[in-house]
Order: C-alpha cells, then structure tokens, then sequence
C-alpha cells in the first residue's frame, strides 16, 4: 500500500464507504465494527463473528499473488485474530490478483482449486523465510505452527480483487443507495451526509480502541441523511425495520429548523409549519438551480434576497420603538403577514409567491433576518 499521508486518506474513507455500503446490505440486527476483530467485521447482536475482512486500498497498480506481502499480512491477520471456525474470511483489495499465479487459480472462478499445490507453495516460502520483513515479525512461524489447520483456513477465505478505489466505490455506495429507493437527483448529497454520520461515530471513538455501530443506528443515520436532503412527503423505506412514527419524527428533527423563528411569534401551529415547509423546499430546489447557474444568475439570485431582507427592515422600522416582549412577539406577526404578501422578482421574471415565501424561510433560517426583532437576543 501507498504510504503517502493522501494515500493513507484515502484507504481510511475508503474504509468507512465500505463499512456504509456493508451496513445498507447487512440484516438490521447485526453489528459493523472497524478495528475490533479485524480492518472490518460483522457480528451478531450477541457477539459471535460472522465475518472478519482484511481492506488492503492502494493508489499504485499492481497484482499480487502467493508471494505478496499483502497476502501474507491477511492471512496472518486471521491466524492470530479472533474469527471462529465458521466465520467468513474475506480479502478486500483494490489490487488484481496475478494471472497464472496459485492465489488467482484458487480464489477465482475455475474448474478445479489447487488447493493443495497452494499449501505447498506457502509452506516452501515460509520454510525458505523467501521475505526476511516477514519472517522478522514471525508471519511465517505463525503459518508454520498453524499445522493441520492450514488447508482449512485457505479454503474459508474469500478475496474480493481489483475493487475500485475510492471514487468508484463511492459510486457503489450511492448505487446501493438508489436500490434502497434514494432518488438520483440526490444521492449523491445523501451519501456525503451518510459517510460524514459514519466518520463523526468513528472520530466520537478513537480513544477506545475500536469502533462498531449497529446496522439498525446506521439505518438511523442513513434515513436522517435522506430527510434532510428529499422534499416533505412519505418515506418508504420498509426493510429498515422503521415505523411511520420514526420517520416521522426524523422528518420533524431535520426540516423544520424554522420553528423557533416562527415560535417566537405565536406561528407554529401545524398547518403554518407544513405551509412553510412545503413553500421552503419548493424554493429551495429553484434558488439551488440559480446558485449552479451562470454569474448572471447567481448575482439575479442574491437581488432577489437583498431586495427580500430590504423590505422586512422597512416593515420592521414602521414598529419602531420596541416595547416588551410582548409587542415584539406582535411585531413579529405582523412583519411576517406582510412579508408572506410580497411579491419580489427573480432577474426579469415574476416567481411564484410562494418561491418568495420559501425564500423568506431560506433566510430565517440562517438568520439573515428575523421575523422577532429581538429573537436570538437571549441565546
């Protein structure tokens, strides 16, 4: 594997899209861990260990065969590591395994597995010590000790070969992700929020030595990262073992950032907050389009919020002075009445009211204006 700190990187996220990927595949009652019993592995509620994976990530090309290192480390990694007997072995390797070698005609599609003329080979190698690095660290004399329970290792271990690096298998994930019905206009931003739920997990526990999460939490985040990204509606993700309740309430927690501004002026009741959502994401999908649009409509963009923050300041200075706190909860309805009115172009065009509503919330939200006057004061 490449040593380079970007290298290094790399092969760290692209640890954690793996773990992501296994997590949206896996039964919602088992447990993904990284750095436990082995780089990646799968248990059961209980403990007992379905699957120990070795992910071996390289920026270089290259193969490797009986003789490679990185063969050698993996195997060494599952005689020394916890795995029962029935547990799955897998290499995971962005590396080719070598045409015509021992390793590529056993662990390939073909007719008939030389397992036997692959013992032999390591066994030579190891009794030759062929890699003094290796035998240095005692990778050969643990193979050697291993005795008669050498063919029945071999024979367990899958390896998964050439495996995209990090680009294509974030590909893979998000590919994974439209299976579970994600949309493809958003994918790719609900697998970014994905992985980063994952990397926040995994930083929250460096000091621990181990990090494992059950697929059921990493359902939960997958469904947070697809909440905060779709548009309000039903979410029917029925094999993540998630009631409408819990979806529900995941809907609740990642689109309605706005309540506050509008609790703060008595306007929180149901149908205000579905009004404001719906017009909010309607808005959203559009100001999105102009942002990625030329300089012309970027700039028509931010006109269109100046023009939007302009007149809730005019409205504002009408009520002017405040009273208690009373008055500036009226204030606040009222300017939020007339806002909700006002008509405001987007460049030449005349939008919709309610892409003007929506905008309105867009900037509440980030409190580039306030309905209150004196909302935030006392945060």
């Amino acid at each position: 594997m490449t040593t380079s700190a970007g290298g290094q990187m790399a092969g760290y996220l692209w640890q954690a899209v793996e773990a992501c990927r296994r997590a949206l595949t896996e039964s919602h009652d088992v447990v993904v861990k990284i750095e436990v019993e082995d780089d990646l592995s799968v248990a059961t509620m209980d403990g007992f260990i379905l699957s120990c994976e070795q992910l071996k990530h390289s920026e270089i090309n290259h193969a490797i065969s009986e003789n490679s290192p990185v063969w050698w480390q993996a195997v060494d990694a599952w005689i020394r590591g916890p795995a029962p007997q029935t547990g799955k072995l897998r290499l995971l390797t962005t590396s080719r395994l070598q045409p015509e070698s021992l390793l590529a005609s056993c662990y390939q599609p073909t007719g008939v597995a030389p397992w036997d003329a692959l013992l032999s080979e390591m066994d030579q190698r190891a009794a030759e010590a062929t890699n003094k690095v290796l035998a240095r660290k005692g990778v050969y004399a643990r193979w050697i000790d291993l005795k008669d329970a050498r063919r029945e290792l071999l024979t367990r271990i899958e390896i998964a070969s050439a495996q995209g690096r990090l680009e294509a298998s974030n590909d893979q994930l998000e590919e994974t992700m439209m299976d579970r019905s994600v949309p493809p206009e958003i994918v790719s931003q609900v697998r970014k929020s994905l992985v980063g739920a994952f990397m926040g997990r995994l930083t929250a526990s460096l000091d621990s030595g181990g990090f494992e999460v059950t697929v059921k939490d990493m359902n939960a985040d997958f469904l947070e990262a697809y909440v905060r990204h779709a548009t309000p509606g039903k979410y029917e993700f029925p094999d993540l073992e998630y009631t409408n309740d819990d979806i529900q309430a995941l809907q609740a927690e990642h689109h309605q950032h706005l309540i506050p501004q509008l609790a703060a002026i008595n306007r929180d009741q149901p149908e205000t907050i579905a009004r404001a959502l719906n017009n909010w994401f309607s808005a959203r999908t559009r100001r999105q389009e102009f942002m990625d649009g030329t300089p012309h409509e970027i700039l028509d963009l931010k006109n269109h919020d100046t023009d939007l923050k302009q007149y809730c300041q005019t409205i504002h200075e009408e009520h002017l002075p405040i009273g208690d706190a009373d008055h500036a909860r009226k204030i606040g309805r009222d300017v939020h009445k007339n806002c909700m009115k006002y008509p405001s172009k987007l460049g030449r065009t005349d939008p919709p009211l309610q892409f003007t509503q929506g905008s309105y919330h867009e900037l509440s939200n980030v409190l580039s204006l306030r309905w209150n006057p004196t909302y935030g004061e006392d945060a």
